[in-house]
Order: structure tokens, then sequence, then C-alpha cells
């Protein structure tokens, strides 16, 4: 089973590219972000070029209880 690795704001430039980089390298990924500075569309883009999918949860990190409840989702 691939490891898992979360890159927060991967809908970005740099994150995005980040991204397929490590999907490449076999992780298992999954993005964090609020969508401020970017658009959900962005995923499609990082698919096809990675061909894989990924999980994706929108929510800002600054929210605590959000980010408390992702951990412990994941």
């Amino acid at each position: 089973m691939p490891e898992r690795i979360l890159v927060t704001g991967g809908t970005g430039y740099i994150g995005s590219h980040t991204v397929v980089e490590l999907q490449n390298e076999g992780f298992d990924v999954i993005i964090a972000d609020d969508l401020s500075n970017t658009t959900i569309e962005v995923l499609d883009g990082i698919k096809q070029i990675s061909g894989k999918r990924l999980a994706f949860e929108k929510f800002d990190l600054c929210d605590r209880k959000r980010t408390s409840e992702f951990f412990k989702e994941e």
C-alpha cells in the first residue's frame, strides 16, 4: 500500500505541480485547500496529467475544529 501524503494548497500553481510529482513517485496524495486563490477545475488537470485519481478536501486550515476533524478522519 502506498504511503499517503497531505499537500496543503495542492490546487495552487506550486502545489499542483508537487502533487503530480508525488503521484509519479507512487504516493497516495490527498489535497486540503480552501480554493481561495484557485479553482476546483485544477483537479481535472492533475488527473489528466497523472492519470491518477486523488482525494480532495475543501477547508481552511485556520479552522482549527475542521482541521482537527480532518486529521482524526485521515
